[in-house]
């Protein structure tokens, strides 16, 4: 018989809500510390410091912005929607629940929509009770930027939503109580696990491929981990970063994408849902068509992590075609994943028949030819270079990193073509294990993505002499005055107040001292500093590429200049490694750049004007000297002096 309501059952609907309320409780509770608590913590400290003093205007936008970078958190969304979803449809996993609660008048439809329902509410609600709290606590504090509030309370539900959704669907693919939550993660790190894995196997066997790996586009496919990314709250300074001007809120429309997406994901599983088999309960895997593909992808996954692992401490001790160690690597570990998986699946250690033995066979072949793509660049991986217009920051680093103009890209761009095209010279000198450099190549990319490449340039004499050699170009790049200033002494050299610094000294014996410049000797040592670099007094000391034979000449005492920026910058280093995240910083209006800081300086004997300065001071004298790293050693052997 018929249950006379075909799309809502309310009896079972009461039933979820009183039987699991503590997931409804929990969520609700922690909602109301990080929103409505949180204000008022926030506001009352703000009136017990300085903060107290700035105009409301600016303070109530520092209360509710601080409140939404911890509320806006989507980690506690995820968990919670995970834990709803598992609660509502928990009695697929125990086989004498799924055929009691089937047997019932209720049609499945009727069953997914209450249970959808029920599990939502268990989120939704507590987000609309936090949100109601929030507004009313902002009113009584007569903050009046409760809309920051609202967005808050849409883009959480939305992602509550997607979320939710995505953990029904999850939870229609298994039988398997414990297996639900570790499909849910691995759903929602799949593609960017997936695609580092094969960044690391490109890196190992493909040319010139680096093993950094970087967030682009299609990130958006592994959801958690985007939106912890993307959806970002807080609070909106001023230029000078003193105060809040404002609060931002961005990431809506990646938000109403994956809500869109959700509404998809939902239709889904109702229809994994309508065909579920009540016998699969406990199984690992319930839908047949996709064990294979659990076999496959934990043999692939679960075998080429650990290959990586294992290949990387081999290869740092054992010299072996890289080719060869991963393929070995991954057929033994990636066999054993797939027969483990196999066993979860029969939930036996009796797997291997006839049709699995076979099965087997084709996982080995499909090993061998996925490697053998990418050992002869059948994908185009080691031939590709991006074109000049896909760029938005591009650097190129063989001794230290050097910022390209846009003018100078294609150029850049030519030189990486130089590289691809040296492939056989540039192995040949690579295996002789010297005389080699590596040099990176380095693009931002308009998409927000990076593109990297990593070459053994070749650095012999031979080389570094011919003008048309990479290595010879990439040294006159290196050697420019304007770029070697801008590593010894920071990007605005020009404009830098150095107001301080030191120099660690020692005397006969190997003890040491340090020595601390005042501003005016500061700034007389930036001067001979700079002499030296127009004199090429440095190119020794910055280029080992080129000069090899000078390193060990390099003194080991430490030298550091201190100095005060101007302007929103930021030093080379510092945009080679974060320029993403720098440059939404500074689109944002979040943060300002800080361009202080402190230069590092190598000095060696052919840096005449520095070493005249010093002695000069009276830093260097005939107690307290300058000694390159062997010297140094020497003396302090032959005193027991340790450093």
């Amino acid at each position: 018989m018929k249950s006379k309501t075909s799309s809502f059952n309310m009896t079972i609907f009461r039933k979820n809500l009183t039987h699991y309320w503590p997931i409804w409780v929990v969520y609700l509770c922690y909602l109301i510390m990080v929103v409505p608590v949180s204000i008022g913590l926030i506001y009352a400290n703000v009136e017990n410091n300085y903060i107290g003093n700035m105009p409301f205007e600016h303070k109530q936008y520092y209360v509710v912005g601080s409140m939404l970078s911890d509320a806006g958190s989507v980690i506690p969304v995820f968990v919670a929607a995970a834990v709803a979803a598992l609660a509502v449809f928990s009695y697929l996993y125990n086989p004498r629940n799924a055929n009691m609660i089937h047997s019932l008048p209720v049609d499945r439809r009727e069953l997914y929509i209450t249970n959808y329902v029920s599990g939502f509410v268990f989120l939704f609600v507590p987000e609309l009770i936090a949100f109601i709290a929030g507004v009313l606590v902002c009113l009584a504090n007569q903050i009046n930027c409760i809309q920051y509030v609202f967005y808050w309370f849409i883009d959480i539900a939305g992602v509550s939503f997607f979320a939710y959704s995505l953990a029904v669907f999850v939870a229609m693919l298994t039988g398997n109580i414990f297996a639900m939550p570790f499909y849910y993660l691995a759903v929602n790190y799949l593609w960017i696990g997936g695609t580092k894995m094969i960044q690391n196997i490109s890196s190992l066997i493909c040319y010139g491929v680096s093993d950094t790996w970087s967030y682009n586009p299609s990130s958006i496919l592994s959801p958690l981990d985007y939106l912890f990314r993307n959806l970002s709250m807080g609070i909106e300074y001023d230029k000078d970063y003193v105060q809040a001007v404002g609060v931002t809120i961005s990431g809506g429309k990646i938000v109403a994408a994956y809500a869109v997406a959700a509404v998809v994901i939902t239709v889904l599983a109702y229809v994994l849902y309508k065909r579920h088999k009540v016998e699969t309960a406990g199984d690992v895997v319930s839908i047949s068509i996709l064990k294979p593909v659990f076999r496959w992808l934990s043999g692939i996954c679960g075998g080429g992590l650990i290959a990586l692992a294992v290949s990387a401490l081999l290869l740092e001790y054992i010299k072996m075609n890289e080719f060869i160690c991963l393929f070995i690597l991954m057929l033994v570990f990636g066999s054993i994943c797939f027969l483990a998986a196999e066993m979860v699946l029969q939930k036996s250690f009796r797997v291997l028949c006839k049709k699995r033995i076979m099965e087997w066979i084709g996982f080995a072949a499909a090993v061998l030819i996925l490697l053998g793509c990418f050992r002869i660049d059948v994908f185009g991986i080691e031939r590709r270079i991006p074109d000049a217009s896909e760029i938005e920051a591009a650097f190129v680093n063989m001794d230290y990193p050097i910022y390209i103009s846009k003018e100078q890209i294609p150029e850049i761009l030519k030189l990486q073509q130089q590289c691809v095209d040296s492939k056989d010279e540039y192995l040949s000198v690579y295996k002789k294990e010297k005389n080699y450099y590596y040099t990176t190549f380095r693009y931002y990319m308009k998409d927000g993505s990076m593109f990297e490449r990593r070459y053994p340039v070749s650095v012999t004499d031979t080389a570094l002499k011919d003008k048309k050699s990479v290595a010879y170009k990439l040294a006159a790049l290196e050697a420019d005055q304007d770029n070697l200033m801008k590593q010894v002494l920071g990007d605005g050299y020009k404009e830098n107040d150095y107001y301080s610094g030191y120099l660690t000294v020692y005397n006969g014996r190997g003890e040491s001292d340090v020595y601390t410049f005042s501003r005016d000797e500061s700034n007389i040592l930036k001067e001979a500093i700079e002499q030296d670099v127009k004199e090429g007094n440095f190119d020794a000391y910055q280029l080992p590429a080129v000069y090899k034979d000078e390193q060990e000449s390099i003194y080991t005492n430490s030298l550091s200049l201190s100095y005060y920026g101007k302007g929103n910058g930021y030093q080379t280093w510092d945009y080679y490694y974060n320029y993403m995240d720098y440059r939404n910083m500074r689109n944002n209006n979040v943060m300002v750049g800080d361009a202080s800081g402190s230069c590092y300086i190598q000095v060696g004997p052919k840096c005449v004007n520095t070493i005249r300065v010093l002695k000069k001071m009276g830093v260097i004298n005939d107690t307290w000297h300058l000694y390159n790293y062997n010297e140094l050693e020497e003396i302090q052997k032959n005193t027991g002096v340790a450093e």
